[in-house]
Protein backbone atom coordinates (compact mmCIF):
# COMPACT_ATOMS: atom_id res chain seq x y z
CA UNK A 1 0.00 0.00 0.00
CA UNK A 2 1.96 2.70 -1.40
CA UNK A 3 -0.08 5.60 0.08
CA UNK A 4 1.79 9.00 0.02
CA UNK A 5 2.35 10.91 2.83
CA UNK A 6 -0.60 13.50 3.58
CA UNK A 7 -0.99 15.94 6.78
CA UNK A 8 -4.56 15.28 7.32
CA UNK A 9 -6.07 13.86 10.12
CA UNK A 10 -5.02 10.07 10.57
CA UNK A 11 -8.23 7.70 9.62
CA UNK A 12 -9.50 4.69 11.54
CA UNK A 13 -11.53 1.89 11.01
CA UNK A 14 -12.91 0.67 14.66
CA UNK A 15 -14.23 -2.63 13.74
CA UNK A 16 -16.36 -4.58 17.12
CA UNK A 17 -15.90 -8.36 16.14
CA UNK A 18 -19.62 -9.08 17.24
CA UNK A 19 -22.81 -9.73 16.11
CA UNK A 20 -24.69 -8.90 18.65
CA UNK A 21 -26.68 -5.41 19.10
CA UNK A 22 -25.54 -4.61 23.08
CA UNK A 23 -22.25 -6.19 23.29
CA UNK A 24 -19.58 -5.44 24.98
CA UNK A 25 -17.01 -5.40 22.33
CA UNK A 26 -19.32 -3.47 20.67
CA UNK A 27 -19.46 -0.72 23.32
CA UNK A 28 -15.54 -0.72 23.57
CA UNK A 29 -15.59 -0.11 20.14
CA UNK A 30 -17.43 2.91 20.22
CA UNK A 31 -15.66 4.36 23.35
CA UNK A 32 -12.33 3.72 21.54
CA UNK A 33 -13.50 5.00 18.31
CA UNK A 34 -14.93 8.21 20.61
CA UNK A 35 -11.77 8.40 22.10
CA UNK A 36 -10.12 8.52 18.66
CA UNK A 37 -12.12 11.26 17.24
CA UNK A 38 -11.50 13.25 20.26
CA UNK A 39 -7.56 13.32 19.38
CA UNK A 40 -8.48 14.67 16.21
CA UNK A 41 -8.51 11.58 13.89
CA UNK A 42 -11.22 10.55 12.10
CA UNK A 43 -13.03 6.73 12.36
CA UNK A 44 -14.80 4.82 10.35
CA UNK A 45 -16.83 2.64 12.80
CA UNK A 46 -17.93 -0.58 11.88
CA UNK A 47 -19.15 -4.24 12.86
CA UNK A 48 -18.73 -7.71 11.72
CA UNK A 49 -22.19 -7.32 10.68
CA UNK A 50 -20.92 -5.18 8.13
CA UNK A 51 -18.54 -7.00 6.24
CA UNK A 52 -20.63 -10.28 6.27
CA UNK A 53 -18.44 -12.79 4.44
CA UNK A 54 -18.31 -16.99 3.79
CA UNK A 55 -15.64 -19.08 5.05
CA UNK A 56 -12.67 -18.85 2.50
CA UNK A 57 -12.59 -20.89 -0.32
CA UNK A 58 -9.93 -21.11 -2.56
CA UNK A 59 -12.03 -22.73 -5.42
CA UNK A 60 -14.90 -20.20 -5.16
CA UNK A 61 -12.31 -17.26 -5.10
CA UNK A 62 -10.93 -19.33 -8.46
CA UNK A 63 -14.11 -19.02 -10.13
CA UNK A 64 -15.76 -16.43 -8.49
CA UNK A 65 -13.30 -14.12 -6.91
CA UNK A 66 -13.43 -12.74 -3.43
CA UNK A 67 -16.80 -11.74 -2.35
CA UNK A 68 -18.18 -8.11 -2.02
CA UNK A 69 -18.50 -8.28 1.47
CA UNK A 70 -14.57 -9.03 1.46
CA UNK A 71 -13.78 -6.77 -0.89
CA UNK A 72 -15.49 -4.06 1.23
CA UNK A 73 -13.99 -4.61 3.97
CA UNK A 74 -10.51 -4.43 2.11
CA UNK A 75 -11.75 -1.38 1.09
CA UNK A 76 -12.71 0.09 4.15
CA UNK A 77 -8.80 -1.13 5.53
CA UNK A 78 -6.90 0.62 2.76
CA UNK A 79 -8.76 3.91 3.01
CA UNK A 80 -7.14 3.88 6.72
CA UNK A 81 -4.05 4.69 8.51
CA UNK A 82 -4.57 2.24 11.09
CA UNK A 83 -7.44 -0.32 12.64
CA UNK A 84 -8.59 -1.00 16.05
CA UNK A 85 -10.48 -4.60 16.61
CA UNK A 86 -12.50 -5.32 19.50
CA UNK A 87 -12.86 -8.95 19.81
CA UNK A 88 -13.79 -11.47 22.77
CA UNK A 89 -10.95 -14.05 24.32
CA UNK A 90 -12.65 -17.17 25.12
CA UNK A 91 -10.06 -18.88 26.83
CA UNK A 92 -11.96 -20.52 29.91
CA UNK A 93 -12.83 -23.68 29.50
CA UNK A 94 -16.33 -23.71 31.16
CA UNK A 95 -17.38 -27.13 33.17
CA UNK A 96 -20.76 -28.32 34.42
CA UNK A 97 -21.41 -30.78 37.18
CA UNK A 98 -19.18 -33.07 38.34
CA UNK A 99 -15.42 -31.41 39.29
CA UNK A 100 -12.47 -32.83 37.51
CA UNK A 101 -10.89 -35.88 39.05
Amino acid sequence: MNRPWHRGPLRFLVFSASLRSDSLNTQLATLAARTIQAKGADVDLASMADFDCPSYNLEVQAGQGFPEAAQNFRRHLEACDGFVISSAEYDRVQTTGARGR
